[in-house]
């Protein structure tokens, strides 16, 4: 993992924790220090702070950087966005990608950097410190002619989501591409998040969903999500499971939560792709 930090007390401690005792954190950072990520392979580096909340909105847990959007930061090659060149080029527009629960933006900034025909719409809860924040990431990048920063409730009305593709016209609406990192850990919020899903992702064959998910809330919280998934509309193309760190790969099951300790799971993340079930 290419990053570094200027980090605070409680950090050092936390990588004290997994030097001695292989202790897998599931967070990096916290709120108002810095962070910045490097990629091994060269790739641009990117400096983000990391944003806090109103205290009316802790329970969103938005201030850190969180394992899973690092995974998607050093994979960004799994998203495929290769595939849609033709599509893009046929139809004279940018790949259009939404980020949902966005946090510090991480993966939102990074692929608006390394992608020229990718347009990135970041978005995450309307709270005025946490949107305030991730849009200064997107300026202190120079991302912000590729990257637009937007507020959104998950199952609120989308249309502020679909007017930042105004510069681009598209015959069809929604995203080619909706990306998530670590947004099922809660299982209150499911519904609504699956409803982001249907009212944003464009109705395409082409089109695909991918969400990488930490296990640290247990496997049959995910569970819980992915049954909701085919009510929806969607049909999984991949349930992967990823060793945080290495290269090993296995099949999701949520059987392995019998016996399964918490680091163990701390040492996983789910990557999974949906797309519609009718395209």
């Amino acid at each position: 993992m290419g990053t570094t930090e200027v980090a605070a007390p409680e950090d050092f401690l936390s990588d004290s924790l997994e030097s001695l005792y292989d202790h897998v954190p599931v967070a990096h950072s916290t709120a108002g220090s810095l962070f910045t990520y490097q990629p091994f392979t060269g790739g641009p580096v990117i400096s983000l702070m990391t944003p806090d909340t109103q205290a009316a909105n802790w329970a969103l847990h938005a201030s850190s950087i969180w394992s899973s959007s690092l995974y998607v930061a050093e994979h960004l090659d799994d998203l495929h966005l290769h595939k849609f060149a033709s599509i893009t080029q046929q139809e004279s527009r940018p790949l259009r990608v939404l980020e949902l629960g966005a946090g510090a933006g991480l993966p939102s900034i990074l692929l608006a950097k390394t992608f020229h025909n990718v347009f990135v719409t970041c978005s995450d809860y309307p709270d005025p410190d946490l949107i305030g924040t991730l849009a200064e990431n997107a300026k202190r990048n120079e991302a912000v002619d590729r990257c637009r920063v937007v507020p959104f409730a998950w199952g609120s009305d989308p249309s502020p989501l679909l007017r930042s593709q105004a510069a681009h016209t598209d015959p069809v609406p929604g995203f080619d591409v909706v990306l998530a990192a670590d947004t099922l850990w809660n299982s209150d919020t499911h519904r609504l998040f699956v409803k982001s899903l249907q009212i944003t992702l464009k109705r395409a064959p082409h089109a695909r969903i991918h969400l990488v998910a930490g296990l640290h809330t247990g496997r049959y919280v995910l569970e819980s999500f992915l049954k909701l998934m085919p009510e929806a509309g969607f049909v999984a193309e991949q349930l992967e499971e990823r060793r945080v760190g290495g290269t090993e790969e296995r099949a999701w099951s949520v059987e392995r939560a019998d016996g399964e300790d918490e680091q163990e799971r701390r040492r996983w993340v789910i990557w999974m792709v949906f797309k519609w079930a009718d395209c």
